[in-house]
């Protein structure tokens, strides 16, 4: 009752991208620092995102059906994905990463930061939200590759060939290499052979 933090109430992923700006701002940027921002949308419980984070053409007219139906949630699952999305551009943009253009669209400039920018979702697709031509009873929960294809997306001044697709498989155990490689840290010598 008494949540003096307001995490109680408001939108999810307002409220981390609020905590993230007032850390990442905080931070003396002339050393290095790292942030972790993890979103808790899309995800169970669906929870309908604040309509200025959405297109005009993401807010149905009808509202919803009490999301009885499987696409009332596909409908509510885009949306929580528009709105992390608008959350993540916010996040860059306060805290000097990115600018917006004149249109709306973000403007992040690799080569203007020092900064890495690293995207990643930790599994596939809840089966409500799955779309054709995908099948559902092979999506998140299954090792179906759709139960384990996730975004990946890396960013930033040490991306030698920004722009690109890499189709090689990856696991989320090859951001260690990854994360140790952008602090200058030779992780092979410096990762005991026992691990």
């Amino acid at each position: 009752p008494n949540d003096p933090s307001g995490a109680g109430r408001g939108y999810r992923s307002i409220i981390e991208s609020d905590r993230a700006i007032d850390w990442i701002n905080e931070q003396n940027r002339s050393k290095p620092w790292m942030a972790t921002v993890a979103y808790s949308s899309a995800h169970t419980p669906y929870q309908q995102p604040a309509t200025s984070l959405l297109p005009a053409a993401s807010v149905p007219s009808g509202g919803f059906n009490c999301l009885t139906s499987a696409a009332d949630q596909r409908v509510l699952s885009n949306q929580m994905i528009e709105a992390m999305d608008a959350e993540i551009g916010r996040v860059l943009v306060q805290t000097g990463l990115a600018t917006r253009n004149a249109d709306g669209t973000l403007n992040y400039d690799p080569a203007r930061s020092d900064t890495m920018i690293v995207i990643i979702g930790d599994n596939g697709t809840y089966a409500p939200g799955v779309k054709a031509p995908f099948n559902p009873t092979r999506a998140k929960a299954t090792v179906y590759q759709t139960g384990v294809w996730t975004p990946l997306i890396v960013a930033g001044p040490l991306v030698k060939e920004p722009g690109r697709d890499v189709e090689s498989m990856v696991n989320i155990a090859d951001l260690f290499q990854l994360f140790g490689e952008m602090a200058g840290i030779d992780v092979e010598k410096a990762v005991p052979k026992s691990r």
